[in-house]
């Protein structure tokens, strides 16, 4: 689409007559960047993997396996939920949910792979093996602080995700919300997001208090810290909800570099399973902020500083007020850059011309304003102005509704003068397209309507289908009287005598509608 050589935009560029404005879908990009930041980690791969593997153990031909953790989590009275995998590129929205499934069945994921792996289970040794490998992994408490320190982050990329995503999306305000993203990340470095704290304050560490007879003495304390993540076991809950009181399972650090050594090769010679061992998670600590530098490194690069600032002067919160009203005509200088950007640039003969009249004593004032509506910012400012002091109302009731919704409301407000340059720039910037979210959309509907039972479907029926699921109003507002009433008219009627047509015989001639009149009336 945007290649350089063989791209849409390439080809087209040779018959346009004005400078084609192109961008990669935003959403992709962002994918892009989330996962050149974690390639360079090892351990990122790892915990992709045990996910993955967690997935095919229960949901890739595992009918027997899936049955045993529904039956458990029935017992235990605990929610079931689908495990889900993580692919390489997809919405942010997806990874999200894939790892917070793994979160919230985490007791239930404990309690059934531990039963699989016990002798009188009746599953095969090699899905014992598999399970075994899985738990250990999973009682891996820096595995699992891995794993929440993550979805602290994907949940705030996840936020942009879908502001990239809507339908209505649109580059106005784009880069204070990148920004922002950008600073929530770096509080990240220092401050635990929201999972890791709950993990905390619902856990139990246990501390060496002391020795005794040559053996240590712990104890399990409430209130962990952040560096007990490095250091400490954890006795994990078993959740709200659960039938079961105690308190079985505990995620333990990782033993001596020898023993992960020995356990890899013992593990690896059985010649089963394809799970990751406990040692290949470094401490929370240790890795925070070099994960946190590698993927803002990637946002600014696929995200270039000020990429989208030139569209932040149609952003409402930035607009003048009537306090501000006498910096309107200094405001509007800043929809220069946009303009030029979309070939919507002053002349250099109606720009000298306005300055010559800015400087002629002898000017008058009707000379100063019809210099003013040829120039591109000259107009910004005039429609500033009138908004302001003309729909005061409607301009305060809308300026905190978003960018869409402040200048839509405008345009088509029929007692708001526009001037044609200044009316098409926002109507561009309004129309143009973040991502290719919408249209991957559209293909997905139509692969929900014109599935394998339904290939004969005609064209112009596909349209109508398509069009009405996309762009339609909603089914409440449906009103199927005329249509069934229509269609009794005009097809067989089994209640009628030997199955023939029903006619009436009296018919109000307002009934008597042309089809265009029926499909106007279905909504």
């Amino acid at each position: 689409m945007t290649g350089s050589r063989v791209g849409l935009i390439s080809q087209l560029r040779p018959w346009a007559s004005k400078q084609f404005f192109q961008h990669h879908c935003a959403a992709h990009k962002l994918e892009l960047s989330i996962y050149h930041a974690f390639e360079i980690f090892p351990f990122m791969q790892h915990l992709d993997k045990n996910i993955n593997s967690l997935h095919k153990f229960y949901m890739s031909h595992a009918v027997k396996r899936k049955a045993s953790l529904a039956q458990t989590s029935e017992a235990l009275n605990l929610v079931f939920y689908e495990l889900k995998r993580i692919y390489r590129i997809r919405w942010v929205a997806s990874e999200v949910s894939a790892l917070d499934v793994i979160r919230k069945s985490y007791y239930l994921l404990l309690t059934n792979l531990e039963n699989i792996k016990s002798p009188s289970s009746g599953f095969d040794d090699e899905s014992k093996a598999t399970a075994s490998g899985l738990l250990k992994t999973l009682q891996n408490v820096r595995y699992y602080s891995l794993h929440l320190f993550l979805m602290d982050i994907l949940k705030l990329l996840e936020f942009e995700s879908l502001q990239f995503q809507r339908a209505k999306g649109t580059f106005i305000g784009l880069q204070e919300c990148h920004t922002n993203l950008i600073h929530s990340l770096e509080t990240l470095k220092t401050n635990n997001g929201p999972r890791i704290v709950d993990f905390l304050a619902s856990c139990k560490c246990r501390r060496v208090l002391g020795t005794a007879d040559g053996y240590p003495q712990l104890e399990y304390h409430s209130g962990c810290h952040t560096r007990d993540l490095s250091y400490s076991n954890f006795a994990f809950p078993s959740g709200p909800g659960s039938s079961d009181p105690t308190e079985r399972f505990e995620l333990k650090q990782p033993g001596s570099a020898a023993d992960r050594s020995l356990r890899n090769r013992l593990f690896d010679a059985s010649g089963r399973g394809s799970v990751v061992d406990m040692g290949a998670y470094p401490a929370l600590d240790e890795i925070r902020s070099r994960i946190i530098d590698s993927i803002i490194d990637q946002l600014r690069n696929y995200f270039p500083e000020d990429d989208y600032s030139i569209f932040n002067v149609l952003n409402p919160v930035l607009l003048p007020n009537a306090e501000t009203l006498h910096t309107v005509f200094t405001y509007s200088s800043r929809i220069i850059p946009l303009a030029r950007r979309f070939g919507m640039e002053d002349d250099s003969s109606e720009s000298e011309t306005e300055d010559h009249l800015s400087d002629s004593d002898s000017r008058d004032a009707d000379a100063s304003e019809r210099a003013t509506e040829r120039t591109i910012s000259g107009q910004f400012g005039l429609l500033l102005k009138s908004l302001i002091t003309s729909h005061s109302v409607d301009f305060c009731a809308y300026k905190g509704k978003g960018p869409v919704k402040f200048w839509s409301h405008f345009l088509e407000t029929r007692t708001v003068e526009w001037l044609p340059r200044i009316k098409n720039l926002i109507m561009v910037v309004l129309t143009l397209p973040i991502s290719s979210a919408e249209a991957e959309r559209g293909f997905s509907i139509y692969k929900h309507i014109a599935y394998d039972r339904r290939t004969r479907l005609a064209p112009k029926t596909l349209e109508h289908l398509l069009r009405i699921r996309i762009n339609g109003p909603p089914l409440m507002k449906f009103k199927p009287d005329i249509y069934v009433n229509d269609w009794l008219k005009k097809h067989w009627r089994s209640d009628a005598p030997g199955g023939q047509r029903q006619k009436e015989s009296n018919v109000d001639e307002e009934n008597k509608d042309s089809d265009s009149d029926l499909l106007s009336g279905l909504f």
